[in-house]
């Protein structure tokens, strides 16, 4: 179990191929456990045609922002410590094919967990768009066992009042992360902070603000802002935000689903009734849950935050 657990965390940011590699956790003498994570160590197994390196530009906006969104009180990942190095590597600053020399530096980075939504597609088939696929693809019990986990050490509440029914103790799990990632997004679109590359890899399953990458924020408003120069489209511009996260939370209730499906030693593609059934009555259960939550909870949190910086900015001109 410590085995899958730590190959889990040796994640990458698939846009920029910088290498995280988890150091282990620890537990502090308030008895809260913390892990401990390097950025831009090297190379890993998952670094693709990325060196794994970090500069120390991007390692110093990081340090910066995460703090700043702390004490914003929006939940986040922390910069623990930086550190350079005379190893020099090339970048493309500007993405214009002008590279220039860097110091590369590592960043540590602190935080409950950097378990993220990507994680549980570590047994995905393949894509039939893209042909990505999870690298332990057929592996029936992998998800099951990080679910479990999770819901273990980080929703133990739901753990206790629901381990002895999988399916509802899946379906709550789900509505905590619902919850917890619209209270995180509609806490970034009031003070106009735009992430720039949200896929499933950089969404917290305990809903912090993750791998600070090309991220930004709004200084003149633009409903459409852009932060990432690699997403002409748009896709995940400031605009886009809450529905992107959505679109991502569907994909972990798929992720929950079929590992619900593996326990139940059936598979989507069998088609005799009582299989179709217990699939479609899944599929109707995380649907609702995300149909009913998140967007009720996104507005609650987004109008009272924005509710309080009108009631200052009256109190202020008064």
């Amino acid at each position: 179990m410590k085995t899958l657990i730590l190959l889990l965390y040796i994640t990458q940011s698939l846009e920029l191929f910088v290498s995280s590699s988890s150091l282990g956790e620890v537990i502090n003498k308030q008895g809260e456990r913390w892990e401990l994570q390097l950025k831009g160590s090297g190379l890993t197994p998952f670094s693709r045609q990325g060196d794994g390196r970090k500069v120390l530009r991007s390692s110093l906006r990081e340090f910066l922002c995460s703090e700043a969104m702390y004490y914003l009180g929006i939940p986040t990942t922390r910069a623990a410590s930086i550190i350079t190095s005379d190893t020099l590597v090339e970048r493309d600053m500007f993405y214009t094919g002008d590279n220039i020399t860097e110091k590369a530096s590592i960043t540590s980075r602190v935080a409950k967990t950097f378990i993220r939504f990507g994680s549980f597609e570590i047994s995905k088939s393949p894509d039939p768009i893209t042909g990505r696929f999870g690298p332990s693809v057929g592996n029936l019990t992998i998800v099951s066992q990080l679910t479990n986990y999770v819901i273990q050490q980080f929703y133990p509440h739901i753990w206790s009042g629901y381990s002895n029914d999988i399916i509802n103790c899946y379906v709550e799990f789900f509505k905590e992360v619902v919850k917890r990632t619209a209270n995180l997004v509609a806490l970034w679109q009031t003070v106009g902070f735009c992430h720039g590359v949200l896929n499933t890899d950089n969404m917290s399953i305990i809903g912090l603000t993750i791998d600070y990458g090309p991220f930004g924020f709004i200084d003149q408003f633009t409903w459409d802002h852009i932060s990432n120069t690699s997403d002409p489209n748009g896709r995940y511009s400031y605009a886009q935000q809450p529905s992107v996260c959505a679109w991502n939370l569907a994909r972990l209730a798929e992720c929950l689903i079929q590992a619900l499906i593996d326990q139940q030693k059936c598979s989507s593609d069998k088609t005799t009734n009582k299989e179709c059934i217990f699939v479609d009555n899944l599929t109707k259960k995380f649907t609702n849950v995300l149909d009913t939550t998140y967007m009720s909870c996104f507005k609650s949190v987004y109008l009272e935050r924005m509710r309080k910086k009108y009631y200052c900015g009256v109190c202020y001109l008064h």
